[in-house]
């Protein structure tokens, strides 16, 4: 399969970086409780950061710029910040999904993850055109999307919108998705370091946590197109 990015997506959101892992196939479970102490660590540690609010991301900018509002479409790591910063008892989802989400606090990017196994082609993070297609995770029936929305998509289905709002149906990742794509964005401002560091963290973390190897890559303006 491939990963492809539409070059004009980075002029949108200039000097980003996209790390991508995929692991091989994995059992999504925490038998063991690790993923589960790495969770609440990261969301614990949330709470403390030195942050004005949750809408201080620096996305949010980048997003007012090309027409989208973060008032209405926040991205998934604003909300996950405006859910921790609140303090109390974390959510779990599946062990998987918590282990992106403790990395998308302990570095306040957004990250998250697709199962393989439903999509019918390759992942292309692009503008929507005629023709695509959404379903919502509390709908049976997909919607038609304008064109010219950022999302992520695998042919004519699109499995984000608004590149980091809400995630399709299709394409989720549930306790007995084995094959996965993780991705996580990662602004200008955080820079190339960061991205760097998550890569690490992400293969660390499926290889300690859910005792598989993993291809990683960085994406950048320089480099739009990998192969997995």
């Amino acid at each position: 399969m491939k990963f492809d990015v539409d070059p004009k997506i980075f002029s949108f959101f200039p000097g980003m970086h996209l790390v991508v892992a995929v692991p091989e196939t994995l059992t999504n479970s925490d038998s063991e409780g690790l993923v589960s102490a790495y969770w609440n660590q990261a969301w614990l540690a949330a709470g403390n950061l030195d942050l004005p609010n949750a809408q201080s991301h620096p996305f949010r900018e980048q997003f007012q710029g090309i027409g989208v509002s973060h008032k209405k479409f926040p991205t998934s790591i604003e909300a996950l910040l405006r859910r921790a910063l609140k303090g109390g008892d974390r959510f779990s989802i599946n062990p998987l999904a918590d282990f992106y989400n403790a990395i998308s606090l302990n570095h306040v990017v957004a990250a998250g993850a697709f199962d393989l196994d439903p999509l019918e082609g390759d992942i292309e993070l692009r503008l929507t055109c005629e023709g695509d297609q959404f379903t919502a995770l509390d709908q049976d029936e997909a919607i038609m999307v304008d064109p010219g929305e950022v999302a992520y998509a695998s042919g004519s289905t699109i499995l984000t919108r608004h590149f980091m709002w809400r995630q399709a149906r299709t394409g989720l990742v549930h306790q007995d998705s084995s094959r996965i794509f993780l991705v996580s964005e990662v602004p200008a401002v955080a820079g190339k370091e960061c991205a760097i560091r998550i890569e690490k963290e992400f293969q660390e973390g499926l290889r300690d946590f859910f005792s598989v190897p993993s291809q990683t890559f960085l994406l950048d303006s320089q480099r739009t197109q990998i192969e997995f």
